[in-house]
Order: C-alpha cells, then structure tokens, then sequence
C-alpha cells in the first residue's frame, strides 16, 4: 500500500467528521479505491478553505499545470470542491462523510460497496456517537402545528426556498447496500442537493437537475416511503437534504445497529398520542423506525426517549391521535449556526473523547 493513503487518512481524521484508522486498514483500501498515488499527495495539501491552484502547495515534481488538471479531475470525480475564493476559483478537501463518499455512486461497485461495509462495523460507526451529531433530522412540515411559531431552520421549506438550484442524486447508502445484497425496498433516486447559485447542476453529470416543485415532490414521496429527513447539523447554508432509512443509511443504523443514541440530532418536537381518539391499529409502530411507538391496551404509546420527532408517525395515523408538539426549552438547543461553529465544537468533542 502506498505510504500516500496512509498520510491521507490521516488528513481526513483530523476533519471534525473523522475517518478513524481500522485495525485491518480498511479505510487506506478505500482510498486506493478512489485516489490515484497523485491526487491522494495533491489532497493531503487541500483544506476545508478553498484556495487557489496558486496557493496550493506543490508536491515535488508535479507542475503547476499539472495540479490544475489533477484538480479539475478530482471535482469531476466528487473527491474534492471546487468553490469561489477571493483569488478566484478555489478547491477544497471534502470529508469523507458526509462528503466525497455520497458522490461516489459513478465508481461504487461491489468491492467498494463490501470495503465500506467492513470499515462501517469495524470502526466508522463510532463516529456517528461524538457530538454534535453530522446530521440532524426535520420534521415532516405538514405534521408541525399549524398554531405555533416555527424556528426557520426547522423546516425544509426554508431552505429550498432560499436555494436558487435544486438536483437530486442516488442514496449512495441504498445502493452500497444493495451491492452487498442486502438492499431495502425504498427508492434510490431521493437524495436532494441544493444550491444558492442558479443552473449549478446543469453539468453536473451524477446530480439530477430539478425545478423548485420537483424537489417539493421529492420530499412529499419521502414521507410516502416514510423516509425521515435529515441535513447538516446547522442552521444556515445548508447544501442537502436526505432522506433516510434504518435499513441502509449510515448515519441512522448508528442508532438501529448500535444503539447510538446521538446519531443523530433529533428535532425539536416531539409525537404525542391523544388517547381519546386512537384506534388501536398499529399502523403508528410499524411506521416508526426507531421502535419509539408501542401499543398498551390498544392505545399508542410513545416512548420519547427514542422519539426523534420526525413526523413520520403523524403523517400515517388514520384517526388523527398523534401530532408533533414542540420540547421543552430545557429539552433542546438550537443548531450551531454554521458549519464553522459546527467544526470548533465536533473538534472540541473529539479532543475530549481521544
């Protein structure tokens, strides 16, 4: 194995999201499954803050064309970003989740899909219990109250509202599953990606471009699957919006495989039952993905403990008995408000647990 891998793995660990190291090394064989010797040397020398090719240290024998190239090739191939700086156009090291592997649907095969799973229950599921959690969840929009006030960040309209382009890629999770044979039925094609820049999927050849109300229709289809939304964990620039399952997303089977509790940042509400006007008919446990819900003498019951308030639960019930009621003050915090504040915090956190 080339020592580069190494030295990257590395870099990507000391990304507040992590990419711990594996007894077996799992974690270097992905990179050679997606780095060529190059472009992992060129990546060890990126940030999380674009910089130039300029600014871009030179590894020994490699031009400065030749990094510009190299560059270029690795955005097309979703292992890095390319974004707007002050020096003009600008490239950035991408973690690994969520990241450059949520892109990788063009290169993901069986072994990839296989080296994932390995990584996933020897190590990269601990990283899914360190707060602040990556992700957190939003309710189902129409299961809020329609007679309280709602925190902007706690809606998915807000940001495909404020986004001036919508796309729409695989769940890399549901495909990875699938190729190890042990796929679900919910559908692929849901991941949402959003963007302030008008036309920015145009070209892109794994996203799907949208318009404003197919992405609506997405999101509608999702709580049809009963698929939980979920985004980063901050409350503005939000760039994506997934929608997740037990079964195959990597974040949530932190909580259904490992009882990571924290996998992820629940909402801000929470589903009650009003007992009066439950039937009994159990199509509230069946729904919930998180055995939050149980019937006791034909009438739900919500065990709030594993309640994430997504909503989903709410959505389904024939009767009307359940609905989403906000926590307590004591019971939340807000996000951290951006993904810089998120970094500061997620590094603190795994400085403590080191």
């Amino acid at each position: 194995m080339n020592p580069v891998y190494k030295q990257l793995a590395m870099v990507l660990d000391a990304i507040p999201n992590g990419y711990p190291a594996s007894e077996s090394g799992v974690e270097l064989k992905i990179l050679a499954k997606l780095f060529t010797p190059q472009e992992a040397e060129i990546a060890c020398r990126l940030t999380l803050e674009p910089q130039t090719v300029a600014e871009v240290t030179r590894p020994d024998g490699i031009s400065m064309g030749e990094i510009k190239s190299t560059l270029k090739d690795m955005v097309r191939k979703g292992l890095i970003e390319a974004a707007r700086c002050d020096g003009g156009l600008g490239f950035k090291l991408m973690p690994f989740i969520v990241g450059f592997y949520e892109y990788q649907n063009a290169q993901i095969d069986e072994e990839f899909a296989a080296l994932f799973e390995t990584y996933y229950h020897e190590v990269l599921h601990k990283v899914m219990n360190i707060e602040p959690p990556i992700q957190r969840v939003i309710p189902v929009e129409k299961a809020i109250p329609h007679n309280i006030e709602v925190l902007s960040y706690q809606k998915a309209s807000t940001y495909i509202d404020e986004a001036q382009s919508w796309g729409v890629l695989n769940c890399i999770c549901r495909v990875q599953k699938r190729l190890i044979g042990e796929g679900c039925r919910h559908s692929i094609e849901n991941c949402l990606v959003l963007s302030p820049r008008s036309n920015a999927f145009k070209n892109v050849a794994a996203i799907r471009d949208l318009s404003k109300e197919e992405t609506l229709e997405i999101l509608r289809q999702a709580d049809k699957e009963g698929l939980v939304h979920s985004t980063s964990n901050i409350q503005r620039g939000v760039t994506y919006i997934c929608n997740c399952c037990t079964c195959s997303c990597g974040v949530l089977r932190g909580i259904a495989e490992y009882g990571h509790l924290n996998a992820i940042a629940a909402s801000d509400f929470a589903a009650t039952v009003a007992s009066s006007l439950c039937s009994g008919c159990g199509l509230c446990v069946d729904r919930c993905q998180f055995g939050a819900i149980s019937c006791d003498n034909e009438i739900a019951v919500i065990d709030k403990k594993f309640c994430i308030g997504c909503g989903l639960c709410v959505t389904q019930c024939p009767a009307d008995a359940l609905a989403l009621q906000p926590k307590s003050s004591s019971e939340t915090s807000p996000p951290p408000e951006t993904e810089a504040e998120w970094r500061t915090l997620r590094a603190e956190s795994r400085k403590k647990n080191s």
